[in-house]
């Protein structure tokens, strides 16, 4: 409570001391008694809310490959699939007496993880049957999927290591490292162009194993993720050289499917419905990948005005603590924020920080010993002034999400209390004055 001594003091102060105040406007003197008060009693109703889809390729924030499964004890079981496409190497020509190695696909972990990332994960990789493209928009969806052979191209266990920024090798099948060998010693029509290649190799799904328990990134970043190809030759001496299959660019058919397999809760099935935090033991969700999100609802804000003919809003705060014993094992999301919304859930426009125009992103505060006073807060003065004044008969709502640059590669979650939570609650809080 110490941040809002300051503010509090005066406002205890007029609250209970109105002063008349005189102002020289020309030749005319005008009395005015000015109030200012506090309020945090309005009603908050919260429901879970699933997007219908998030495009998960072309980002602009950089794309990420996300891969694995967690179970999520709030949730059910977090999967996420990716897929890419991969293109051919700048140099095609092998020297004469090249000999075949092995082949690999090679990842680099982007430091992401949630989930158990002190047991093993595997990784599979599958040869896709059914050639990427995107929708009539030019993005493909955390929905999309698209067919792959059941047989594995490649398989790697491990326990991962967050932030080590490892290369990750997956050896492939050499019957397939074999004919792509093959292929470019004889300079065959499959690899004379790209649109060949890509008739030839379709792409690859990486998929996860239903014993793991942690979710991957990995990043895309110059030459890499890319299938390389190991031979070597004699000059007179061997000489060991590498050929590099790069993700296609650009990336435009790189995407990340993610689902929730055995739900806990009946989800919405449409992005129009919403599920009361009534229905689900005062507890609301957010979740990145898979579209999870949480609809505020304020029905009696326009109530306020009504109580006063002059009023002014100074500050208003939306205060969300997160369910107790929800994020000891998974970590709380740093970035989540707040949209503007309509009846239909659709996001409108974000909440911005006043004066600067920035996305506002919540500010947390974390109690790890007592779970306590752990809190997200935003600063939402000029959603509730422009709320107040608003011709509408909509209920004033408002959406919270990952923030859009983490919303489509990462499996993030939160999970709220609601204002009737018995342990944590939503508050909101509105200052304002009033005049006569």
């Amino acid at each position: 409570m110490t941040k809002y001594l300051i503010l509090l003091l005066p406002l205890a102060f007029f609250s209970c001391n109105k002063q008349n105040t005189s102002f020289d406007i020309g030749s005319k003197y005008i009395d005015i008694r000015t109030t200012l008060r506090f309020v945090d009693t309005l009603t908050v109703r919260s429901y879970t809310v699933k997007l219908d889809s998030i495009h998960t390729s072309s980002v602009s924030n950089g794309a990420s490959i996300v891969a694995g499964m967690y179970h999520d004890p709030e949730l059910g079981d977090i999967g996420s699939t990716s897929y890419f496409r991969i293109g051919l190497p700048g140099n095609q020509t092998l020297p004469h007496g090249a000999v075949y190695d092995s082949i690999r696909l090679v990842l680099v972990d982007n430091n992401y993880s949630i989930g158990d990332t002190l047991s093993p994960i595997t990784l599979n990789v599958h040869r896709l049957t059914q050639p990427l493209k995107t929708r009539e928009d030019g993005y493909l969806y955390n929905t999309s999927s698209f067919a792959y052979s059941p047989d594995l191209l490649g398989s790697v266990s491990f326990v991962p290591r967050p932030k080590s920024q490892d290369t990750l090798h997956i050896s492939l099948d050499d019957n397939f490292g074999n004919e792509l060998f093959d292929l470019l010693k004889n300079k065959d029509d499959r690899i004379l162009n790209s649109d060949n290649f890509f008739n030839y190799f379709k792409g690859v799904a990486l998929t996860y194993d239903e014993s793991d328990n942690t979710i991957l990134g990995f990043s895309i970043l110059g030459t890499l993720p890319a299938i390389r190809l190991y031979y070597h030759y004699s000059d007179f001496t061997v000489l060991h050289k590498i050929l590099d299959f790069t993700i296609s660019s650009p990336a435009t058919l790189q995407f990340n499917h993610f689902s929730i397999h055995n739900p806990t809760e009946a989800w919405p099935a449409k992005q129009s419905e919403k599920l009361a935090a009534r229905m689900t033991d005062n507890k609301t969700f957010v979740e990145g990948g898979t579209g999870l999100v949480t609809r505020f609802e304020i029905p009696y804000l326009k109530n306020l005005s009504e109580l006063y003919q002059n009023m002014q809003i100074l500050r208003a705060e939306l205060i969300l603590e997160p369910a107790r014993d929800t994020y000891k094992n998974i970590k709380l999301p740093e970035k989540i924020s707040l949209y503007y919304s309509d009846r239909l859930n659709r996001f409108v426009s974000p909440v911005l920080v006043p004066a600067t125009g920035n996305v506002q992103q919540g500010t947390l505060v974390v109690d790890e010993v007592f779970q306590e006073e752990t809190s997200y807060t935003f600063n939402i003065t000029d959603f509730i002034s422009s709320k107040l004044t608003e011709e509408s008969d909509d209920i004033p709502a408002l959406l919270l999400s990952i923030s859009t640059d983490e919303l489509y590669k990462t499996a993030d979650r939160l999970v709220l209390g609601s204002q009737l939570n018995r342990n944590n609650k939503i508050k909101l809080k509105i200052y304002y004055m009033n005049y006569e």
